[in-house]
């Protein structure tokens, strides 16, 4: 008992004093085993002790770093996945609270060997009956675990489970916004080339399950290469890259087999400036059971600062789907492991999706960012339907249920960040989504309701 009430005490002392203490100069990453904080090796004068736990040498040659992070969250929905619900469903699950921990540790031998380690802690309370269970819950996993290398100079080698982030998450995200995030199990490398950075990688995903120690691998194959070339111009950033999956999970025209896929693309973007520019080409092409794969993606962001820290903008997306059902093609594109987007309001994807989204933003520097946004979503093809953002059929769900409607949904939501230091993070997000006629000819096509409140502290 004794001990119990010591450990809460000195919990509640180090959150405190993590409150209270802002380390400002530390970098915190998007993807943790991306932090650096080997200034400090430098820097003895004035290390506070939570910047000891950054830093903490063990031989002349090797040292340790020690980080987490502790999010919670609370959801909010009227009529989730559009009021369609399995049967063994109780759709009054109005609410939910999540919960994720994540811990890490960063051994390091001088600059060239390397052992990451990180461990997740999800769980979903109030809801009896997730939607997507694998990523509300996963009570206890080895998130992370990486031995790196370096086989020659400026390329480092990534060899275990690991998270990979690419881009806007197009087609490759950590997948933040739900509970458990995304992660994979191969090699994957690192190469720094003159004034460009190339990433080459094979990989297989990580299946998550909701239990302890549980989780396995995809039936999946991916690798290919992200090369990115900063500074192309001085107002032109350049991302170009090649992806091949093999897989035997996913689904279309009700049907599952052997996917044989390849994608390349190109990506154009600006650094922030006053007028602001993002566009993404991609074509897709390979095999499908007997079916040949002809597919490809646009996608744009325009914007321009209004006046100080308020830009005006205008997105969307044009992805075909497949445009007959009696062809010896498959048109219907295949976003791999992108991030959700748009957003947690609903779960659909841009296949096969024309969607128009003007929006206003407030960007002032690293502490505000919240985002107003209309988005009209409509289908491109009567023949195919659309998803879910993991690729899974979302309508139709029955082989006649067909529909001549296009109409998908319009979304408007509403997304507030507020980031005070480097440590903590809060989000709001408010959406509705008032569903069109495709979704009410083709099953439930309820309007959607949706409100979350997300903190985190990192260290």
């Amino acid at each position: 008992m004794l001990i119990l009430v010591l450990f809460k005490k000195s919990f509640v002392y180090v959150f405190i004093f993590c409150i209270v203490h802002s380390l400002d100069a530390q970098n915190i990453a998007r993807l943790r085993a991306d932090d650096d904080f080997s200034y400090l090796k430098k820097d003895t004068s004035h290390k506070s002790w939570d910047e000891r736990l950054k830093f903490m040498s063990l031989t002349n040659a090797v040292n340790i770093s020690i980080g987490g992070e502790w999010r919670e969250q609370y959801q909010n929905y009227t009529h989730a996945n559009f009021g369609q619900f399995p049967a063994t469903f109780t759709e009054e699950s109005p609410h939910q609270w999540m919960h994720r921990i994540m811990l890490h540790a960063d051994l390091r031998y001088k600059q060239s060997l390397r052992l990451f380690a990180q461990v997740n802690n999800t769980a979903r309370f109030l809801n009896p009956n997730p939607i997507v269970s694998q990523v509300d819950q996963n009570l206890l996993s080895i998130h992370q675990l990486f031995f790196e290398f370096e086989p020659i100079k400026k390329m480092r080698v990534r060899l275990g489970k690991q998270e990979m982030l690419y881009g806007q998450e197009r087609f490759i995200a950590s997948r933040e916004g739900p509970n458990t995030r995304q992660n994979f199990l191969g090699l994957h490398a690192i190469w720094n080339l003159p004034k460009s950075q190339l990433h080459p990688f094979i990989v297989k995903p990580i299946r998550m399950l909701p239990g302890y120690l549980d989780d396995g691998l995809a039936n999946e194959v991916f690798l290919g290469s992200y090369w990115i070339k900063p500074r192309l111009y001085s107002k032109l950033n350049l991302d170009a890259y090649y992806f091949f999956l093999e897989s035997t999970q996913r689904e279309y025209v009700f049907k599952k087999g052997i996917e044989q896929r390849h994608t390349a693309g190109l990506h154009v973007y600006s650094p922030l400036q006053q007028i602001n520019y993002d566009v993404e080409l991609a074509h897709q092409w390979g095999r499908f059971n007997a079916l040949d794969i002809s597919a490809w993606m646009l996608v744009w962001d325009f914007n321009f600062e209004a006046k100080k820290h308020v830009y005006v903008g205008f997105s969307g997306n044009y992805v075909p789907g497949d445009e007959s059902t009696t062809d010896q093609q498959l048109n219907t594109f295949n976003t791999l492991y992108a991030r959700p987007p748009f957003g947690q309001t609903v779960a659909l994807n841009i296949t096969n999706t024309l969607n128009l989204s003007p929006y206003l933003r407030y960007q002032a520097g690293t502490k505000w960012l919240a985002t107003a946004r209309a988005s009209i979503v409509n289908r491109t093809s009567k023949a195919d339907g659309i998803f879910t953002p993991n690729m899974s059929p979302l309508r139709p769900l029955k082989l006649d249920a067909v529909s001549d409607q296009t109409g998908i949904c319009d979304i408007y939501a509403l997304d507030v960040n507020y980031v005070p230091t480097k440590h903590y993070f809060f989000q709001a997000e408010l959406g509705f989504c008032k569903a069109g006629n495709y979704l009410k000819d083709s099953g439930p096509g309820k309007d959607v309701v949706y409100f979350a409140f997300r903190n985190a502290i990192k260290f």
